[in-house]
């Protein structure tokens, strides 16, 4: 401990209230947000007849154990089968993957080989594929993983939604989980999907707002793609669109009836390395577009575009909390005088509890029990209902405490190159069965 000369202690003093202020900024606002969520789900369109031209773009690398069950959910597709293609990006792969793609032989395949030093990773084997043009001749890329399983009605869904709302550049379909019980991480991530899936994305979307991009499961237009080209510069080519979108004042939707079951790892170290991945990329997003956002909710042609571009800021800096927690601490721990200074911390100490109460207990549970409807069925006996109950409570709180270790990693790191993608391994295909029903 020291004690520190009162410049150096004021100046600590005001950087610790203004992030108590932040940190509480963030926490009421997506608590608040997710209230937004709990009216259950109904299309605000019709099933319509075919008409939208779609094709699926896969990156793989190394998929050689999930690439061909991913390939049968898209030719399985319940839509117009001369409306729509399926590419796979086989993305220096040194496996089978090329030649169980080959098998199929309705399926277009893209072999891209980096040179030394070339960029690699998910980001760059898509602009290898935006370069030869072949997706102009669609009106939508459909961007799936090579580890995804589609749900049979993925494209129907969406073409319908698109045909009643074509404000939208962007559509983000519902991320279910392939893996929810092979282990106690995989458990948190599906955890964290049943409730993201509605308390931000559907909130979202209710309230007229832009929604997030996941990664996998999302359509775009290629008019769009075709006006402002493909430019990754991060490890999050998702939110990298996201953002663009939003500045663009362009509109993101969501579809909680076109499911991509996702899956997820199942090891504290392969979670923690893509997870770091990911914060690495929101972070250098965040940091080199502020402004830039900032500057565009100036220009707004509406209060709705205000708020969402306000939303996307806010989701911008999603990460801040553990960051702001790791400053605080260090600057207690220099000097123990900052406790007395932090009042509104210590006597809003039982509304902050009561916030994490709603937020890791009662939003929870509602969308655990709504969300994750067809894994209850699977249990045959209350006993096993209630097990499953409490994996998915502890599941998620497990991944939170873990996911704020991988966001501060992610803080401290995002200025390195992010053009050295780390593989996360696939290896389970889905159960059918877990086709959700509405």
């Amino acid at each position: 401990m020291f004690i520190l000369p009162s410049y150096l202690f004021l100046l600590l003093k005001w950087i610790c209230l203004i992030l108590v202020a932040i940190v509480f900024m963030n926490l009421i606002y997506f608590t608040c947000l997710s209230f937004f969520g709990l009216k259950k789900p109904k299309r605000d369109y019709l099933i319509v007849p075919d008409q939208k031209k779609f094709v699926f773009v896969v990156p793989a690398h190394n998929e050689e154990a999930v690439i061909g069950k991913t390939i049968e959910s898209l030719l399985q597709q319940n839509y117009n089968k001369d409306l729509f293609d399926i590419v796979i990006i086989a993305d220096n792969c040194t496996d089978r993957t090329p030649d169980i793609v080959r098998a199929y032989g309705n399926v277009r395949i893209l072999e891209n080989h980096a040179a030394a030093g070339e960029p690699r990773g998910k980001p760059h084997a898509i602009a290898k594929y935006v370069d030869t043009g072949h997706w102009r001749n669609y009106d939508y890329m459909a961007f799936i993983d090579a580890d995804n399983i589609v749900s049979k009605n993925f494209l129907r869904e969406m073409n319908s939604q698109l045909l009643a709302h074509p404000e939208f550049s962007v559509i983000q379909g519902y991320l279910g989980i392939k893996n929810v019980a092979t282990s106690l991480t995989a458990s948190g991530y599906a955890a964290v999907y049943f409730i993201t899936n509605r308390a931000v994305q559907y909130a979202n979307y209710r309230l007229g707002w832009n929604t997030a991009i996941g990664g996998t499961g999302f359509v775009l237009e290629t008019s769009y793609l075709d006006e402002r080209g493909w430019n990754p510069r991060s490890y999050t080519e998702d939110f990298e669109l996201q953002v663009e979108l939003s500045m663009a004042g362009k509109r993101s939707g969501w579809n909680h009836f076109a499911v991509v079951y996702d899956e997820k790892p199942n090891s504290f170290k392969a979670s923690h390395t893509q997870r770091t991945r990911w914060a690495q990329g929101h972070w250098l997003v965040a940091f080199s577009t502020t402004l830039k956002q900032m500057k565009t909710i100036v220009k707004s042609a509406s209060l709705t575009e205000v708020l969402s571009k306000v939303e996307t800021l806010f989701y911008s800096y999603s990460m801040v909390r553990p960051v702001a927690f790791l400053f605080i601490g260090t600057a207690i721990c220099i000097d123990h005088r900052l406790i007395g200074y932090l009042p509104h911390l210590l006597s809003l100490l039982y509304f902050w509890l009561t916030i994490e109460c709603v937020n890791f207990l009662i939003i929870p549970c509602t969308y655990f029990f709504q969300e994750a409807k067809p894994y209850f069925k699977q249990k045959r006996t209350f006993q096993a209902k209630c097990l499953f109950f409490f994996r998915l409570v502890i599941g998620f709180i497990w991944n939170s405490v873990t996911y704020m270790i991988a966001q501060v990693f992610g803080f401290f790191t995002w200025f390195k190159p992010q053009n050295n993608w780390k593989k996360t391994v696939h290896t389970m295909n889905a159960d059918e069965s877990l086709e959700r029903e509405y």
